[in-house]
């Protein structure tokens, strides 16, 4: 969760520093090999949903457990397997290489027209 608002500070300081320069048209438009601003933001957002979904399942998962049940300790382990297979780390590891190529092209200007 740290990489994601890490992420974000990074998307919306470097657009806040270079707003005037680089115009919102430009920021917004995506090239060959940077992602535009909406998409950058978008993959923020979906990362985002993913953790809550993932905390929530988890915390559910747990507190249903009954130590009274043996069998539903017995169980628990391949419960919490079905919840990390569900939630793969995927959708993390895309958006953050989407916002790193963001940031890194911009920080170039690579997005400037013509690029």
């Amino acid at each position: 969760r740290d990489a994601v608002g890490a992420g974000v500070a990074a998307v919306l300081g470097l657009y806040e520093e270079r707003a005037a320069e680089l115009g919102l048209s430009v920021s917004l438009r995506r090239g060959p090999r940077c992602p535009s601003l909406a998409e950058a933001l978008e993959g923020l957002q979906d990362v985002e949903r993913y953790y809550r979904h993932l905390c929530l399942e988890s915390e559910l998962l747990l507190r249903g457990i009954s130590c009274d049940s043996l069998e539903e300790m017995e169980a628990l382990p391949q419960s919490w397997e079905r919840i990390l297979e569900r939630y793969r780390g995927d959708v993390v590891e895309a958006t953050l290489v989407k916002v790193s190529l963001f940031v890194d092209n911009h920080q170039e200007l690579c997005c400037s027209p013509g690029s």
